[in-house]
């Protein structure tokens, strides 16, 4: 495969190309219908395709995101779907973030699920070299905005008697990446956070879990790829034992599994979704 293609194939996963069909909607089930679940970061990529497919087995879907332009493009591609909502929210803001979850509550009750998949990286840098603002931006968007609405939709959740959430982590959150000083320790404290709430909150039946995605194909990796040349993405992709790249659909799986009363005994888990990028070390 090479970057031209890997670029083509990434670009039909946008959130144009999804209302066209892009994105999978095979799925049928009930395993959320009736049920709030609030996607952070929902506007593309991951969560957008994450948010689809929670809309599709009947949940009422609130995406939150900073970008205006793509929260219109998220909602077109629900077609007119009237479970599916979206809120324009800095998350590492807290006071937005708290008004936010009450227009949530008032459109379609108290959340039950909550994916924190919100998640900027600024900075492909050392300790040395990492800007103090980037390092900063990237921790308030990545941990404090996972921190925020988890606080928010514990408070609803609690007052339920139930709920799920999953955070985004990645690889990089068990494994460093080379040079991604400000990422990585993003990525490991949401799996921190995932451990501590978890434990906290396992006797009122609020289950708190991590996904850890491998390299995915989006919209908005091709670039990068692009960037690296045919030699260093190839070397990329070889660094999965699967010898390919993710896609949306396969982490949304796992979210939604985690999401479920399927994994109803499953809290405080790391899940890599990661082609065996991390047995090759």
């Amino acid at each position: 495969m090479n970057v031209e293609k890997m670029n083509k194939a990434a670009k039909r996963s946008s959130a144009v190309e999804g209302l066209k069909g892009g994105y999978s909607m095979s799925r049928t089930s009930d395993r959320f219908k009736g049920k709030t679940i609030v996607v952070t970061g929902g506007g593309s990529g991951i969560g957008l395709q994450t948010a689809r497919d929670l809309h599709s087995e009947g949940a009422f879907v609130h995406i939150i995101g900073r970008n205006r332009e793509k929260l219109a493009r998220a909602k077109d591609a629900f077609v007119g779907g009237t479970k599916a909502f979206v809120h324009q929210c800095d998350v590492s803001q807290i006071d937005q973030v708290e008004e936010t979850f009450r227009a949530i509550e008032e459109a379609s009750g108290k959340v039950y699920g909550l994916v924190n998949n919100a998640a900027i990286n600024p900075s492909r840098n050392d300790v040395i070299h990492t800007e103090l603002k980037d390092w900063r931006d990237t921790l308030e968007v990545n941990l404090t905005g996972a921190f925020n609405c988890s606080k928010e939709a514990t408070r609803q959740m609690l007052d339920l008697g139930k709920g799920s959430i999953v955070n985004v982590s990645s690889v990089g959150g068990i494994n460093a990446f080379r040079t991604r000083t400000s990422y990585n320790v993003s990525k490991f404290g949401l799996i921190g956070l995932t451990e501590s709430m978890a434990i906290d909150y396992a006797e009122m039946n609020i289950r708190v879990n991590a996904v850890c995605p491998g390299y995915v194909s989006t919209e908005l990796t091709a670039p990068l790829f692009e960037k690296m040349g045919q030699e260093k993405f190839q070397a990329l992709v070889s660094a999965h034992a699967m010898k390919r790249l993710g896609k949306p659909e396969e982490i949304s799986r796992a979210i939604l599994f985690l999401l479920s009363e399927e994994a109803s005994f499953i809290t405080g888990i790391a899940l890599p979704v990661d082609g065996g990028y991390l047995l090759k070390g």
